[in-house]
């Protein structure tokens, strides 16, 4: 078992070195390649030159992506690139400073906490400041420091090189880095045919304008393919644009090589032209990394909000659902608590009409007409008990579909269901209502609010012991809505918690208070029924009003 477990590690380190390997390889390889392709087109021999250097954008790229190991492929590049017009210790030297380089960019990377993503603005202009300020300076200085040590070049030469050594690399790096980067994070699968397509239009695009009908003005020519770029940057994203201004490039490049085209110009030196053409270049990528990253970031920041907002939504709901469930309960344990109460007393009937036929048995005059009385009491018992069940579930059963109902109806059925508990308490309950109002939506939830409204008055006047109780109900109509308030002589709500009454888990009762009831109530009102329910004091106690839309043509005179 130790002997498999060893061969499979080993496997696994073979493996990975194998693809270290090959990874070290290819990008040596393409290193090299895209280097020559860069000489091809520059109007200078050595290694030393002013347009887009590619190596220096692929090893950037690579070594962001991998990390430092990848060194070793960035020097082997770079040494076969250089060997072909300088000495091997030249060579070895210049291949050193842009190995080290590589690895000096990825410090400064991670030590600013840069994301190789590029999601964000920060991480754009960091790339930037990195490469314009620390490693082409870096590159630069000290490459152009061992051409002339090595009398490659001379001192009056040497700020000029330098100069296009910083500015070959610079476009370099800000061509092809960002491309690499942004395609790795967020090209997909699907996207390739599109990326392809809208490579073409664009290489099309630059063609005509720079042969067919040709722009010589460099920003009119910006002024043509930077605003396409950026809108598809900020639709599809950043890494559609660059790719866009990768077609672009390399049809200029390609003209600029065939001697055609704006930037090909005989009437002005080659030096020339190629800063032209490596302006025409700048302005479009910066423009085009800084705003259209601005714009991804934003919609990036769009998409993070309007997650969030639907994250909390739901919260809030299942919140809602869980407090509406509790709520239930704890009116379920009030309905069960009163129908005991109703049924306590044709219990007691029941037993004493059992009684009496136990007795009439016991003393033989048992007979046919006690039979009846006791069939006929009996049945009167057991159809009160089972009204009272009915009444107090019509009140809880969920309801889908708003329906038109009388308000005072609705009103007198919890009177009605709530009279036996609210009479042993000595409450009296008044009912004002001069006319039969209809409303649209759901009679059961308001039935429970007012239930509850109701309740709440009733322990009120309990729990501060008054003598006569009271709670009046009136029924007002008021142009479009009608005005249903229920008022207690209880003394009133404090007034530093009246205006906290309706928030969830908040509760005025020293015991069995859930905090939910007056919460449940507001939220059936005002979201299932579209009203308002509010809460004020007067002299003598607590109002609750209720105001809810109703019907153009729902008022009846009784």
């Amino acid at each position: 078992m130790y002997k498999r477990i060893s061969f499979y590690n080993k496997l696994l380190i073979y493996q990975k070195q194998f693809l270290y390997i090959v990874r070290i390889l290819a990008i040596a390889i393409i290193y090299y390649l895209a280097g020559t392709l860069s000489h091809a087109i520059s109007h200078q021999t050595t290694i030393i030159t002013i347009v887009v250097f590619a190596s220096e954008g692929i090893a950037l790229a690579s070594v962001l992506l991998y990390g430092k190991h990848v060194w070793v492929g960035i020097f082997l590049g770079q040494f076969f690139l250089a060997i072909n017009t300088m000495s091997i210790t030249h060579s070895l030297l210049i291949a050193s400073i842009n190995s080290i380089e590589a690895i000096l960019a990825l410090i400064i990377f991670n030590y600013f906490k840069l994301n190789n993503k590029l999601q964000e603005i920060r991480d754009i202009l960091g790339l930037i400041l990195i490469i314009v300020f620390v490693l082409q300076p870096f590159s630069s200085i000290l490459g152009n420091f061992v051409a002339m040590d090595f009398h490659i070049i001379n001192w009056e030469l040497y700020m000029k090189n330098t100069f296009s050594w910083w500015f070959g690399n610079i476009m370099g790096q800000l061509l092809f880095t960002p491309m690499i980067l942004l395609m790795y994070a967020n090209l997909k699968k699907e996207e390739i045919v599109d990326l392809i397509v809208l490579a073409l239009f664009f290489a099309t695009m630059n063609y005509f304008f720079q042969i067919v009908f040709p722009i010589q003005n460099l920003l009119l020519l910006l002024a043509v393919t930077l605003p396409i770029i950026l809108y598809i940057s900020s639709d599809h994203g950043v890494h559609y644009g660059t790719f866009s201004t990768f077609a672009i490039v390399l049809v200029s490049l390609y003209l600029v090589h065939s001697n055609r085209g704006i930037f090909a110009n005989p009437k002005i030196l080659d030096i020339n032209n190629i800063i032209n053409l490596n302006s025409y270049f700048l302005f479009q990528i910066l423009l085009l990394l800084i705003v259209g990253t601005l714009f991804s970031e934003k919609r990036n920041r769009t998409k993070i909000l309007e997650r969030m907002v639907k994250e909390e939504v739901e919260k809030n709901r299942q919140q809602q659902l869980y407090m509406f469930q509790r709520n239930r309960l704890a009116q379920m344990g009030e309905m069960l608590s009163m129908i005991a109460h109703q049924w306590r007393q044709p219990l007691n009937n029941l037993s004493l009409i059992n009684q009496m036929l136990i007795l009439k048995f016991q003393e033989n005059i048992l007979n046919d007409k006690a039979i009846q009385e006791f069939e006929k009491d009996t049945t009167r018992q057991i159809r009160q008990m089972s009204q009272t069940i009915t009444d107090f579930s019509n009140f809880f059963r969920p309801e889908v579909n708003s329906i038109n109902f009388d308000l005072k109806e609705v009103i007198e059925k919890v009177i009605a269901v709530l009279q036996p508990v609210v009479q042993k308490e000595g409450i009296t309950i008044d009912i004002e209502c001069t006319s039969n109002i209809t409303i649209n939506g759901y009679p059961n939830e308001l039935g429970q609010t007012v239930i509850n409204l109701l309740n709440n008055a009733k322990d009120a006047l309990i729990e501060n012991k008054i003598k006569i109780k009271k709670i009046d109900i009136a029924i007002r109509r008021e142009e479009a809505f009608v005005e249903l308030s229920i008022k207690d002589n209880a003394g009133g709500i404090p007034p530093h918690i009246i205006n906290n009454i309706f928030d969830p888990y908040f509760s005025t009762k020293a015991k069995n208070g859930t905090g939910l009831g007056l919460y449940m109530s507001k939220m059936i009102i005002e979201e299932h029924m579209k009203g308002e329910l509010s809460v004020s004091n007067d002299t003598e106690g607590a109002i609750f009003t209720i105001k809810l839309p109703i019907l153009d043509s729902s008022i009846t005179n009784n």
